[in-house]
């Protein structure tokens, strides 16, 4: 199966785009982060996506596609199943009706426990194509029960002393999760407006969290946790004092990226896989030829000292138009 990356992937032998950035008479949208949503004319998505994108789509015919029930196109069936990145996160099972070929992409994913998203399902399949965002091999994280363990001992010893302490997380996934495992250690949080909102979406879809959900509007009482998107708390938390960051990101792991947000301490927490468990999953979806899209290349020259016909859609050098088809390589 021949696969094109050029702002999303496309495959020309199905006529299909998954993941555009821009806008296109249909699209496949894994998910809600802006950096794989197109206001498409017929974007096909799992309800719980469409409820997180909210008035993004209202000028779209959206295809609200549950997970595990069946699409039918012209050329492929289409199957969405768990990605466990954010709530609604799909991978999408492609069919061809000509050949037989399975074909997944798999979105963002996250293999790891998340207490607020649907676990990811690993798909058997042909063609793998996969993210390959920590696709390197000096990301390997500690596990996440030690990282959120030494988060928690940080959080008590800022608040112990008296400090503010604010954690960052990406807005969308990544606060939920990280919100839900604060309040279940008794952390009182206050939580910024977007996640705020966001987080009333995961409510409305049955998500439940083991503490009250606050939204921060300008008073910080002592003793509370902020939870901010990156970017965010500067200007509005200016004029408080003491205040102490924590950044939860997989980029901690390296020291080479050159992040600087500033944060007093930095831990190695990701809604992706790590270098491992990205060859964990293709070994667990046993494809005969992958595709890596975004992230780094060194996955793709991994799987093919294991054997496997890979090729990087995103390498250093190479036109983000150019396709490949895989025997040929």
């Amino acid at each position: 199966m021949q696969a094109v990356f050029k702002s999303g992937v496309y495959l020309p032998d199905l006529d299909l785009w998954l993941d555009s950035t821009r806008k296109r008479e249909f699209s496949l949208i894994s998910h809600a982060h802006s950096d794989h949503t197109g206001r498409h004319e017929r974007p096909v998505l799992t309800p719980n996506t469409a409820r997180l994108l909210g008035d993004y789509l209202q000028k779209s015919d959206p295809v609200l596609l549950p997970y595990h029930e069946p699409f039918d196109a012209p050329a492929y069936t289409m199957t969405l199943h768990p990605a466990g990145h954010c709530l609604g996160s799909a991978q999408a099972l492609m069919v061809s009706k000509e050949t037989g070929e399975r074909v997944l992409y798999t979105g963002d994913i996250k293999s790891r426990f998340s207490p607020t998203n649907e676990p990811l399902e690993a798909v058997p399949c042909d063609t793998l194509i996969i993210e390959a965002t920590y696709g390197r091999p000096e990301y390997v994280f500690p596990p996440q029960e030690q990282v959120l363990e030494t988060a928690f001992k940080t959080l008590r010893m800022w608040l112990s002393r008296g400090e503010r302490p604010v954690v960052q997380g990406w807005r969308l996934g990544k606060s939920q999760e990280l919100l839900h495992h604060l309040l279940g250690q008794g952390f009182d949080v206050l939580v910024e407006e977007s996640i705020y909102l966001g987080t009333q979406v995961y409510l409305d879809a049955g998500v439940k969290f083991p503490g009250q959900v606050r939204m921060f509007e300008g008073e910080w009482p002592d003793g509370w946790v902020l939870l901010f998107p990156p970017g965010k708390r500067r200007e509005a938390l200016k004029t408080f004092r003491r205040k102490r960051t924590l950044e939860m990101t997989g980029w901690a792991t390296s020291g080479s990226m050159p992040w600087g947000r500033g944060a007093d301490a930095s831990l190695p927490y990701s809604d992706h896989p790590d270098f491992n468990e990205l060859i964990e999953y293709v070994q667990a979806v046993a494809p005969k030829q992958v595709y890596t899209v975004n992230g780094f290349p060194e996955l793709a020259g991994r799987l093919r000292e294991m054997g496997y016909p890979a090729v990087h859609l995103a390498a250093r050098g190479q036109k983000q138009d150019t396709g490949f088809q895989m025997k040929l390589v």
